[in-house]
C-alpha cells in the first residue's frame, strides 16, 4: 500500500521473503526496504531475500537523479519519475545556465534545479505546470543574479 504523497511504493518482487518497498520514491534521494527495515546497498545493488532461500540483486540505473529504473537480476521492477516526458527532463537542466556567471549563480542554479527535480516527478502537478515552472525558476533565478551584481 503506497501512502498517499505517492513516498513509499510496494515493489512487485514475486518469490522476495518480506515485503520489498521503494521510500521516497516521489523524491531524489530514496531507500529500499524490507518488512521495514533500510536495506544495505553492497556491490552496487541491493540483496533482495528469495522464499527458496536464494538472494537475488536490485541494481539501480540511470544517471538523472531520482529518474532510476530499478532492475531485479536485469528485469525492470519500478521505473522512478516515469510519468516524466522527455521534454520535463530536458527543461529541467535549463537553470544550469547560470553556472557560466560565477559562484553565487552556480550555487543558485544548483539549488533552481533539484527544484525542478521534485517539480519534475510530482505527479499532482499538471504537466503544462511541470513544463513551465522550470523555465519560470530560471527567469526569477537570472533575474536574481542579475539585481545581485547590480547592487555589488
Amino acid at each position: 500500500m503506497a501512502d498517499t504523497a505517492g513516498n513509499t511504493v510496494p515493489l512487485e518482487i514475486p518469490g522476495a521473503r518480506g515485503k520489498v518497498t521503494l521510500q521516497g520514491a516521489e523524491r531524489i534521494f530514496y531507500k529500499v526496504l524490507i518488512d521495514g527495515e533500510v536495506a544495505k546497498r553492497r556491490k552496487g545493488g541491493w540483496p533482495i531475500p528469495m522464499r527458496n532461500g536464494t538472494t537475488s540483486k536490485l541494481e539501480s540505473r540511470g544517471l538523472l537523479p531520482g529518474f532510476q529504473r530499478l532492475l531485479l537480476d536485469g528485469q525492470e521492477i519500478f521505473r522512478m519519475g516515469a510519468h516524466a516526458s522527455t521534454a520535463e527532463k530536458v527543461v529541467m537542466f535549463l537553470p544550469l545556465v547560470l553556472i557560466v556567471f560565477g559562484f553565487l549563480p552556480a550555487v543558485i542554479a544548483l539549488v533552481l534545479f533539484f527544484m525542478n527535480v521534485m517539480a519534475v516527478k510530482n505527479p499532482l502537478l499538471p504537466q503544462r505546470v511541470r513544463l513551465a515552472l522550470p523555465v519560470v525558476n530560471t527567469i526569477a533565478g537570472g533575474l536574481i543574479v542579475f539585481v545581485l551584481y547590480q547592487l555589488f
